[in-house]
């Protein structure tokens, strides 16, 4: 993502708290409840990674730059234009990406379902879940 691009979604960079060094993200706030996040790096997730955070705990990751896409989600239709961008583009999820796990899909070791439910729904969740089936489906008939 280029800095105009960057300015123009209002995506902000930001310091570690910790090293106080610049974080390698760049994110945009959608209220107390998500954020979008794109990380250029390629060192942590084999690719630079969009990702939908929720509550600063859960984080639905996608392979590639989807940033410019999901503010134009959340713009419109809020949390639930992420989570349906995110059900469409199932298939460039990042093998770290959180989903799994907090769609109740894979085991929790991390509780991550309940603030999953907080922030999207049992209709965000089940979104995802018949997304996953499909791409499992889909992988099977290759096969």
């Amino acid at each position: 993502m280029n800095t105009a691009t960057q300015i123009r979604l209002g995506m902000r960079s930001s310091t570690c708290p910790v090293t106080h060094s610049p974080s390698p993200n760049v994110t945009r706030s959608f209220g107390a409840d998500f954020h979008i996040s794109y990380n250029p790096r390629s060192s942590a997730y084999g690719s630079d990674t969009t990702a939908i955070v929720l509550q600063e705990r859960v984080f639905f990751v996608l392979n590639g730059d989807h940033a410019e896409a999901l503010c134009t989600a959340s713009a419109e239709h809020g949390v639930k234009g992420c989570i349906d961008y995110f059900a469409e583009n199932i298939t460039r999820a990042n093998d770290k990406s959180e989903h799994l796990m907090a769609a109740g899909l894979h085991s929790d070791p991390f509780n991550l379902l309940p603030t999953t439910l907080e922030v999207i729904g049992q209709e965000g969740v089940d979104r995802i879940a018949v997304a996953v089936q499909a791409e499992l489906s889909a992988d099977l008939g290759q096969s």
